[in-house]
């Protein structure tokens, strides 16, 4: 039992201020990455997401607005919604095949 203890007070730390935020930008950076690519290959490229640098094209409190050029750029935070969303939906299909996958 004291054991127990003193691995939850040693362990707990390092999981919630070191491998939590690593996790948490790891997951960012790749649903970003996947919305930049996803959203224009989805809308034949009429819609793209916003570059993290480079000025903010998108004036605050909207989600989406219309660069000179005609494009519609997404918010990045939406990008990164649709990036994570994709995998969700990579993993529930890949779920799916393997449980009606014959033995």
């Amino acid at each position: 039992m004291p054991l127990e203890a003193l691995a939850e007070v040693l362990i707990r730390p390092v999981v919630e201020f070191v491998l939590q935020p690593i996790a948490e930008g790891l997951m960012h950076a790749v649903g970003y990455l996947t919305g930049v690519v996803v959203v224009p290959l989805v809308t034949l490229g009429h819609v793209v997401v916003e570059q993290p640098k480079g000025g903010r094209e998108i004036p605050p409190g909207k989600y989406w607005a219309r660069s000179p050029g005609g494009r519609i750029v997404l918010d990045a935070d939406w990008g990164t919604v649709v990036g994570v969303l994709t995998w969700v939906l990579v993993g529930v299909a890949a779920a799916v095949v393997y449980c009606n996958s014959g033995p």
